[in-house]
């Protein structure tokens, strides 16, 4: 799972929600609900309280702020004594404000810069700073807590040091991203980098007594006689290096921070590590099990030397490898896989069942913990959840799709989880079996219809060990199936359909929560960035869009809110199409509704960002102010966007929504609008510029974008594609647009899809086949596969369904990554040539005539240029 999502599934079991709004209430720490001496002034900011002295000077926008970090347990004590310092000196602080957000934020996967933290200071002068470090290192010294990745430490307690912001400011990267910032001597806001390492910007004035302070070593290129040569791994916990030892041979190191990576047990990194160097020891007879070398301690980390097994993980040879991934795979390509899933699946079988012998339990086997050589034996890393087979387990830590936090005892949890090994080596979506257990039965149907060649007893084996799970039993197909039995003779769950609009409607409309201010409907966690709520991928308006292109009604009531969150945006809320102010701007005025016109003028007074990209930039206002009737202002924003085409940098990432492809269609769309012959050439330099980042794999168009082959809508060859769609004819001849969509579709037309959104997944590829068929082949067995297959990303919800977001750990509603656009993709499919999706056509974005799709006649005419 990526770690940023981790800290958004505390809160809440079904939705990404953000930290502040996990049920906290009975481990507050005291001074978060006692009251205040008379003069201080407190305010809620998230996670944290706020607590200023009321005849407080100005706080400063930035300069050097101390925080101190503390372990749970000591946490409370830790923030008493912090605030008879900031009492006594009149200081301007904050700190978390209980036990269970003090332990969440220094998780495993917590974010590595900002964990441990559990108070900030905000001196105001030098000689304040200089002041409350040493009265906060008397008061605190002594106290646990883990050092702060990002900060210089001030001698050797709790208490550290970094220069950075002190009010929350924001700046654009160069491909649209809004990232917090402070501000330089000329006044130009930049990067306030967050990163796990120390840092000072260059015009910062560092104090003599700080830089006096020795710098930590933990982090040095020599550790216990080995050389690290590179990274392997990162999580709050520590690391892991590629090393070598005296004669030159590889060696592992895992680190570990004490204090730091707790699991749900509370225990910390180096308690794992120890667990994991115990077992090691122990296990060492065994051939697939890493040889311990040692153990030490350097500074105050502590590592252990293991083997260097050489070989991929299963995950990685599942994502080379898998046929299913694959257009049109042939059914040897499907025997010969499925005959190497069952060869190594065994291998690991024999490897759970020899642990088993040897007293331990392996306690977190999933595929990226089993490697396999390149002689094709396999070896288990990682140990550090390793447990006796006879004690009880209790779920700390585990990979989602793999655990069942249900199974106490540790040899069902391990064969469990080998069960979902076999059956995720197929089909790589157990994780959907966490909010929609009815899935493991369609997921085995799939498996067995993919790869009718495997045997039944494997079929079987696998059954059982999932059914181990009370939640996942009642699902399953009968295991009581005699060996030789063909896999296709055994008992098979109803087939897929394709889910309907309105079911994913009414799970939409029984997830709204009026109450709230900072989003109306689930979404990802990128929809909690400031500004995201107006925005058409993570807000209201990708919503609302949703429902009103699928001919539901819009409720008044979201359409009131959309207009009172655009209101209350500040000045500096982000401006784009997809993720901010220009969104709500163009769903309200798709609407008729008159605040669309008063945030076009708000727009139109600016700032305006500097990225020239379809999601958070420039080209995405000029398809709002086309919208609009805004001609020469769209144009002139165009312009902009023109002389950037080819500048390295700003929009690197190929594909609709970050690449040069969204530019692309604005200048085809400008063309139509003017006859003006250069930008249809912009449009064609445009497409060629993500075109340097194709790849052809087995005739499949896929983009090589951030270390992987992509074939999306958002980022990929889908977006590409729908840009070459949108190519006026000469233009489209001669960067070869046929093939490209005809690529991109054989790219899309796969069957295993691991998410279900528009922008990164199983949607967005249906977007692209309903579409396809304008340039190239028609696509409806595939289309229609897609949507089928769409049914397993969707988890019930009261009387509707609504769609696994990204990450598949939690469910959402937005158009980016949930509900809303698995239902333009519904819509599109049911009325080709459709045009829903803003900015993704040369058109106004309304439906085309004829196309069978809801027609609702625009506010102001498009031919209003």
């Amino acid at each position: 799972m990526d770690p940023r999502y981790e800290a958004y599934t505390i809160a809440d079991s079904t939705w990404y929600e953000p930290l502040d709004r996990c049920q906290d209430s009975d481990s507050l720490f005291s001074l978060s609900v006692r009251e205040l001496p008379s003069g201080w002034r407190r305010e809620h900011q998230g996670v944290w309280e706020f607590l200023t002295p009321g005849d407080a000077a100005q706080l400063p926008e930035q300069g050097w702020k101390i925080h101190v970090s503390a372990t749970p347990g000591a946490a409370e004590e830790t923030i008493e004594a912090a605030w008879d310092v900031c009492r006594r000196l009149g200081l301007p602080w904050k700190f978390l404000r209980s036990r269970q957000i003090v332990a969440a934020m220094n998780t495993k996967y917590a974010h590595r810069a900002a964990s441990g933290k559990a108070v900030t200071v905000y001196p105001r002068t030098t000689d304040e700073l200089r002041t409350a470090l040493e009265e906060l290192e008397t008061a605190v010294h002594g106290r646990p807590g883990p050092y702060v990745l990002s900060d210089r430490r001030w001698n050797d307690g709790p208490v550290s040091v970094r220069y950075g912001a002190f009010t929350l400011m924001w700046c654009e990267l160069a491909d649209g991203t809004r990232v917090p910032a402070m501000r330089t001597p000329q006044g130009q806001l930049v990067p306030d980098p967050r990163r796990p390492v120390f840092t000072v910007p260059p015009w910062a004035d560092v104090p003599g007594f700080l830089a006096e302070q020795p710098a930590a070593d933990g982090a040095s290129a020599s550790l216990g006689g080995y050389e690290v040569r590179k990274a392997l791994h990162f999580s709050n916990g520590g690391g892991v290096y590629l090393a070598a030892d005296s004669d030159g041979g590889q060696v592992v190191l895992k680190e570990a921070r004490p204090h730091a990576g707790l699991d749900a047990n509370g225990l910390d990194a180096v308690a794992r590590l120890r667990t994991e160097d115990e077992v090691l020891g122990r296990l060492g007879h065994l051939p697939f099990v890493p040889c311990r070398y040692g153990s030490f301690t350097a500074w105050e980390h502590h590592y252990l030397a293991m083997e260097y097994v050489e070989g991929e993980t299963v995950s990685a040879w599942l994502g080379r490898e898998h046929p299913l991934t694959r257009h049109r795979p042939t059914a040897a390509a499907r025997s010969r896989f499925a005959a190497s899933v069952v060869e190594r699946m065994e291998q690991v079988a024999e490897c759970v069942r020899a642990l088993h012998e040897a007293g331990v339990a392996f306690g977190d086997l999933h595929h990226r913990n089993i490697l396999i050589r390149p002689d094709g034996t396999v070896a288990l890393v990682d140990f550090e959840l390793a447990t006796s087979v006879d004690s009880v387990r209790s779920a700390a830590l585990g990979a989602p799709g793999f655990a069942d936090p249900a199974l106490t005892d540790p040899r069902e949890a391990d064969l469990f989880a080998l069960g979902c090994c076999q059956l995720a080596a197929l089909v790589p979506l157990t994780v959907l079996t966490l909010r929609n257990p009815r899935a493991v039965g369609s997921l085995i149907e799939l498996a067995r219809a993919s790869f009718p060649s495997l045997p039944a007893e494997f079929i079987r084996q696998m059954t059982e060990r999932l059914a181990l799970s009370p939640t996942l039993r009642p699902h399953l197909p009968p295991s009581g199936t005699p060996a030789g039995t063909p896999s296709g003779m055994l008992a098979a769950p109803p087939p897929l359909t394709a889910p309907t609009a309105e079911t994913l409607l009414q799970g939409i409309s029984r997830s709204a929560d009026p109450a709230r201010k900072d989003r109306r409907h689930p979404c990802d966690v990128t929809g909690y960035r400031p500004g995201a709520s107006l925005g058409l991928a993570y807000g209201t308006p990708g919503v609302l869009w949703a429902q009103h292109a699928a001919g539901s009604t819009v409720s008044g009531e979201d359409v009131e809110w959309l207009v009172d969150a655009a209101r209350r945006a500040p000045r500096d809320a982000p401006p784009g199409l997809y993720d901010g102010l220009a969104g709500a701007a163009w769903l309200l005025h798709r609407l008729g509704h008159p605040q669309g016109a008063n945030l076009i003028d708000r727009l139109l007074a600016g700032p305006l960002p500097a990225s020239p990209g379809l999601f958070s930039g420039l080209t995405g206002i000029a398809h709002l102010f086309l919208d609009a009737g805004l001609k020469d202002e769209a144009l002139a924003l165009a312009l902009r966007v023109r002389a950037q085409v080819g500048v390295k940098g700003p929009l690197d990432r190929p594909g609709l929504m970050y690449g040069w492809s969204g530019p692309a269609v604005l200048f085809a769309r400008c063309a139509e609008v003017t006859g003006d012959l250069q930008w249809a050439a912009a449009a064609e330099r445009a497409v060629r510029c993500d075109l340097v980042h194709a790849r052809d794999v087995d005739g499949m168009l896929q983009m090589h974008s951030s270390s992987r082959l992509l074939p999306y809508l958002a980022e990929g060859s889908a977006g590409v594609a729908m840009a070459a769609l949108a190519l006026p004819p000469p233009q489209a001849a001669a960067v070869g647009a046929d093939g490209i969509v005809a690529g991109a579709a054989r790219a899309g037309a796969v069957e295993v899809v691991l998410q279900g959104g528009l922008f990164n997944g199983r949607s967005g590829l249906a977007y692209l086949l309903s579409h396809a068929p304008a340039r190239t082949g028609r696509w409806q067995a595939e289309l229609d596969s897609h949507l089928r297959a769409l049914s397993l990303h969707l988890a019930p919800y009261e009387d509707g369904h609504v769609l696994h977001g990204d990450q598949l750990v939690r469910l959402s509603a937005d158009l980016a990554t949930g509900s809303a656009g698995a239902v333009i993709a519904l819509v599109a499919a049911q009325n080709p040539g459709s045009r829903l999706l803003p900015g993704a056509h040369p058109t106004c974005g309304w439906p085309a005539p004829g196309s069978g799709a809801p027609d609702h006649p625009a506010p102001q005419a498009c031919e209003r240029r």
